[in-house]
């Protein structure tokens, strides 16, 4: 993750994606809070989408074995913990307010957050 974020900025780990959650309320409603509200970006139905967070998750779903994928459906953003030959990253859905924690290889291509130091 070195060099990816400005001067002054990082990418979270889990832990930081944790305390996020937690903080709104834990992973079955924080998506929806995290998540950009309408059908501007998002496919219907976008459940639970308020984005009373102000975190404004855009789905901009994947990159896999040369293709893009869902875009419209999922927001995935890596963190900076890994976790074996993967790192965890944490998934917004259309179809649901949760926030899903996974961890997956790092051949796939996932969305990217800084956050201030």
């Amino acid at each position: 993750t070195e060099g990816i974020c400005p001067s002054g900025w990082h990418i979270p780990s889990d832990g930081e994606f944790t305390q996020l959650t937690d903080f709104l309320g834990g992973e079955y409603v924080a998506g929806g809070k995290m998540k950009e509200a309408g059908y501007d970006h998002w496919w219907e139905p976008n459940i639970g989408a308020t984005n009373s967070s102000g975190w404004t998750g855009l789905p901009g779903g994947l990159r896999y074995s040369g293709g893009f994928y869902s875009d419209g459906g999922h927001g995935n953003w890596w963190s900076a913990s890994e976790s074996g030959s993967g790192s965890w990253l944490r998934v917004l859905g259309s179809g649901n307010g949760h926030v899903d924690r996974g961890n997956y290889t790092r051949d796939y291509g996932f969305s990217a957050r800084c956050v201030r130091d």
